[in-house]
């Protein structure tokens, strides 16, 4: 019986046997000979010891035993018809591999969040396309998305969408590229952390701009949307304020580290300092001024607009997560 199940072929064939209601007209659609297929019948009802076929001199129609056999089959045949499918979608890796780049501060903190809801949405939608008996174009949609992330400052990100090595990119800094579609995410609170030892961390008054101005601080390299996002923030003092380095890094563990190894103070995102400030391996300093905050960006380019569905949905997901 098992083996009989197992025999997709044989249930495919004996399906078109009852829509084409003869052996010769199923044979004829299945490119096989009447003598084959009448023979492979006959074994698929010997190994299911069920008779599915009604043999009449005018043709052949299904029993009903042979009906009910057909009906449970539909839903086998169709799982394996999205199999297949699948199958060649990822051989094929046309429309299911989805190529971004995120900047730091967002793949380290963000992305893998929303990749865990993507995999979540898309196995429901698996499940759903299961159960309603989809078509193979509607199971191969719902396919899930290999998502290959590429982590570079914001600048990096933003030269890679350009140059169409990724279809997505996700930015933090506050200069917008104008030749990219933009979508905003969220906003994105900025901190000054300093090492609990730091004369900062036992103040007792906040810090005014102009000393962190004056202070040697722990920065990123250039083109990373948190370095930028503080010098335009300093920038636009009156007077203008430029922001001295104590230390250059290329990402923001290795600033983190540094600053809590007693480098000195720097500026992070709330994101990258979290665990840190639980933790008590950093300690948020309170300013004398409006909070500072940044923008976290989609961009993707123009002639590539709209995003593939695969990458409409991990938007989605990243607007989604940010309300």
């Amino acid at each position: 019986m098992s083996e009989a199940v197992h025999d997709l072929g044989a249930l495919r064939a004996l399906r078109e046997v009852g829509r084409h209601g003869s052996i010769a007209a199923a044979a004829a659609v299945l490119g096989v000979s009447q003598q084959a297929l009448s023979a492979r019948m006959r074994t698929l009802e010997r190994s299911m010891d069920i008779p599915l076929l009604a043999r009449t001199p005018t043709g052949s129609h299904l029993t009903e035993q042979g009906r009910l056999v057909i009906g449970w089959a539909e839903e086998v045949l169709d799982a394996a018809d999205r199999l297949d499918a699948g199958v060649r979608s990822i051989r094929s890796g046309v429309s299911h591999r989805l190529a971004i780049a995120a900047s730091q501060t967002v793949a380290e903190h963000l992305v893998p969040h929303w990749l865990v809801e993507l995999r979540s949405i898309e196995q429901a939608s698996i499940e759903q396309a299961s159960t309603q008996r989809a078509s193979t174009q509607q199971a191969r949609d719902a396919l899930p998305t290999v998502v290959e992330l590429t982590v570079a400052n914001s600048t990096g990100v933003v030269e890679l969408v350009r140059d169409v090595k990724v279809r997505l990119g996700f930015i933090e800094t506050p200069h917008l590229p104008t030749d990219l579609v933009t979508a905003h995410l969220r906003d994105d609170e900025m901190l000054v952390v300093t090492a609990p030892g730091h004369p900062w961390a036992r103040r007792r008054r906040p810090l005014s701009l102009a000393e962190i101005a004056a202070t040697p601080l722990v920065m990123r390299e250039a083109g990373s949307g948190t370095r930028v996002t503080l010098t335009d923030y300093l920038a636009a003092q009156h007077p203008p304020l430029t922001a001295r380095i104590a230390m250059e890094l290329g990402t923001s563990a290795a600033v983190r580290s540094a600053i809590a190894a007693g480098v000195g103070p720097g500026v992070l995102s709330r994101l990258a300092v979290r665990d840190d400030l639980v933790l008590g391996r950093l300690v948020a300093i309170e300013v004398a001024a409006p909070p500072l905050t940044r923008q976290l960006t989609a961009v993707w380019r123009p002639d590539l607009d709209p995003l593939p569905p695969e990458g409409a949905r991990l938007l989605a997901v990243a607007q989604g997560a940010a309300r």
